[in-house]
């Protein structure tokens, strides 16, 4: 098996904004400008940098709680009173150390007009996952568990579940599999007590492609786009292009990201089709019980209970209303990426003066 990991790279969110290439750019301008001021970087990916006793940290697009090698503090407590965080993270709770978000217009490097956007939907959700990790493999769990526990509305979801590992094999087939087989083994006691079955049953069809469509195909295909996003928290909240690509496509949506993250694109004027899906699961904390309550289940749950809504309703209304909300939220980001040169040239300074 060929390891199509970066082919995600081909798709049309990453060729059409360029995203990645505008992401690096900055990155790159960050560790020049503190290489300037004096600044040594102290981790291999250049994220963390020291001059005397104060600490730099970089960190786009990923959580900042990734650039800690201290993985027993909380949030807040980070990174030391003389550190200086520059990120696009919206960090939700009071911190010791000095943080400089970056102007919201940062986000319009994921402005993009789908070509592939007629929303036909034939199948419940479009669930698409290369990359493994605790909470994505839940989430296949749960929605499998759901179905068995709810057959009348296991109508076939789009599934692309690759179990792509940073520390598997990822060549083989075998080792996808081995790759799930050892997430689940990780996963607390309280998980395997009532996924059991569904992982049983799933573990031997990994990696799960249940169709032959392309990536955009299967967006909008189906009746209910389930975005997981890279990382999630409940004091913390960043954003890639999985859930700006799911905004531009005119099909509804959930993400299951960090709290309040849907709260938080409402008021950067994002149209969230509340109407649609109500994101009740958007206020709910992660309390590892699989049970109604759960984010996870709750996650599940609203999205599922969206498309039976949705499917008493009238298309052709839902069509329009999704092309209203699609094309706004294209415009949305077609502005921010317009406003970023002028609010990162007004942001810059209040960054160098604290450094």
């Amino acid at each position: 098996m060929v390891d199509l990991y970066h082919k995600i790279y081909d798709g049309e969110v990453f060729q059409q904004s360029q995203c990645i290439a505008q992401e690096n750019t900055l990155m790159d301008f960050f560790r020049n400008m503190l290489s300037a001021l004096g600044y040594e970087s102290v981790l291999q990916n250049h994220k963390v940098w020291r001059k005397n006793n104060r600490t730099a940290v970089i960190c786009l697009v990923d959580d900042v709680s990734t650039c800690s090698q201290d993985y027993s503090r909380t949030l807040p407590y980070l990174f030391d009173a003389n550190t200086v965080v520059i990120t696009d993270n919206k960090i939700t709770v009071p911190t010791q150390y000095i943080v400089r978000q970056l102007p919201t217009s940062f986000f319009g490097i994921y402005h993009y007009r789908p070509a592939t956007s007629q929303w036909q939907p034939n199948r419940r959700l479009n669930f698409s996952v290369n990359r493994l990790d605790t909470k994505r493999l839940l989430l296949m769990l749960e929605i499998w568990h759901r179905c068995r526990l709810n057959p009348e509305l296991s109508s076939l979801d789009y599934i692309n579940f690759n179990c792509w590992s940073w520390s598997g094999d990822n060549s083989t087939t075998q080792g996808l599999q081995s790759n799930f087989v050892r997430e689940w083994q990780s996963l607390d006691a309280i998980y395997h007590s009532v996924y059991q079955q569904s992982f049983d049953e799933l573990a031997p069809r990994m990696p799960l492609l249940n169709h032959d469509l392309t990536h955009e195909q299967s967006h909008v295909s189906s009746w209910l786009n389930v975005v997981a996003e890279t990382y999630s928290s409940d004091s913390n909240i960043a954003l890639s292009e999985k859930i700006f690509r799911a905004m531009c496509l005119p099909v509804p949506w959930i993400v299951y990201s960090g709290k309040h993250t849907v709260a938080y694109l409402r008021s950067l004027g994002f149209d969230v089709l509340p109407d649609l899906v109500t994101h009740c699961y958007d206020s709910v904390i992660e309390n590892k019980t699989a049970a109604y309550g759960d984010k996870m289940v709750d996650f599940v749950f609203d999205g599922t209970d969206a498309v039976t809504r949705m499917r008493g309703q009238d298309f052709e209304q839902l069509r329009l209303r999704t092309a209203q909300a699609a094309s706004h939220n294209q415009n949305v980001l077609a502005t921010m990426r317009s406003r970023w040169p002028a609010d990162f040239a007004a942001w810059l300074p209040t960054v160098i003066q604290v450094l």
